[in-house]
């Protein structure tokens, strides 16, 4: 008698194990949806072109001296010659110094601005999936999950706890 109990008890606790309620959200749609999103995204291109005129500078003085060679290079020495060389490779070193420290900017600048969203929309979607009594919640915005179990779309009711239409 012992001995089915304790495999009834051991059944009953494996099946509740397994029987998670699941549902999925859109995750990159639902931060589309948000008006923070919208915000950030001109910011990040302001951002951006605040440091394409600092670049714009270092290519117009990289243009200004090709040109400079190009029209009195036969006129120079030698050792003017191969300074002026110099100075063309090393502006052009600059440049492209330049493009991946903006890059770098901009990803910085990016995370910067994104994680509050992202935070903010997954404190709702952890409430609505709390509230509902979801155990798991799958990003379906990846296309990662392409065969699963029946799951409820979580959109609506997190733009609802978000504010959203």
């Amino acid at each position: 008698m012992k001995y089915f109990c304790t495999v009834t008890l051991m059944l009953l606790m494996s099946t509740a194990a397994f029987s998670q309620k699941t549902a999925y959200i859109n995750f990159q749609q639902l931060i589309a949806a948000m008006p923070e999103t919208k915000q950030a995204t001109d910011t990040l291109q302001k951002y951006q072109q605040e440091l394409a005129k600092d670049g714009q500078y270092l290519v117009a003085e990289y243009t200004r001296k090709l040109q400079e060679y190009d029209s009195l290079g036969t006129k120079w020495s030698q050792q003017v010659k191969e300074s002026k060389e110099k100075e063309l490779q090393d502006a052009q070193a600059g440049i492209q110094d330049y493009r991946q420290r903006m890059e770098e900017k901009l990803s910085l600048k990016d995370q910067q601005l994104l994680v509050p969203i992202m935070d903010k929309a997954k404190k709702a979607l952890k409430a609505v999936a709390t509230e509902k009594g979801y155990t798991l919640v799958i990003d379906n915005s990846k296309d990662e999950v392409l065969i699963g179990a029946d799951a409820d779309d979580l959109m609506t009711p997190v733009k609802a706890k978000l504010g959203l239409k």
